[in-house]
């Protein structure tokens, strides 16, 4: 067997895995849109949590936009040399798209939905740093994922920034309930 049909055998069936795992999954969630419909229940999002997502998308996308534009000038020039490393791009591209998407998410009262408001909800956000950590963390003894220290510098900053919203975001809403309360 040559290579070129190794390949696309190998394609092939990485194509049929995706399909295999995403069909279920987007027709049970479309089955359970239609089972809401029926019950006359409300979206999980009302128009202005779903407003405030889409407006923290387009921002997380300028963000990422500018961060790979900054790139890409930083590795033509050769300034730096962890620019080089497709991984670590794409893991600094990641948790920055994350972080900034996450953090506008909650300054607009839109990470979680209103029926899911509980005491720090929003703070599920944090649970995705444990798992970036792991993973750009070069001193680990875990498998080598990153060639540089920029992944880990990013995920510390993204929990920093975060850490902050969180704060804030809470301490608006202490001061809001304390001046409805006479």
């Amino acid at each position: 067997m040559s290579e070129e049909t190794k390949t696309v055998i190998t394609v092939a069936l990485l194509v049929f895995a995706l399909a295999a795992w995403l069909w279920p999954l987007l027709t049970g969630i479309q089955f359970e849109r239609e089972a809401r419909k029926k019950r006359n229940e409300p979206p999980e999002y009302d128009e202005r949590q779903r407003i405030a997502r889409l407006r923290a998308g387009n921002r997380a996308l300028y963000a990422l936009m500018g961060f790979l534009l900054v790139w890409m000038i930083a590795d033509q020039f050769g300034w730096f040399g962890w620019t080089g490393s497709i991984p670590d791009m794409t893991l600094c591209a990641l948790i920055l798209t994350w972080g900034m998407w996450s953090s506008d998410c909650i300054l607009h009262d839109a990470f979680v939905p209103w029926k899911d408001r509980r005491k720090n909800a929003d703070a599920l956000a944090l649970v995705y740093c444990w798992m970036l950590f792991s993973w750009t963390n070069p001193s680990d003894s875990g498998p080598e994922i990153c060639d540089s220290w920029m992944p880990f510098i990013f995920s510390c900053v993204y929990v920093v920034v975060l850490t902050g919203v969180i704060i804030c975001k809470s301490r608006k809403r202490k001061r809001a309930e304390a001046e409805e309360t006479p």
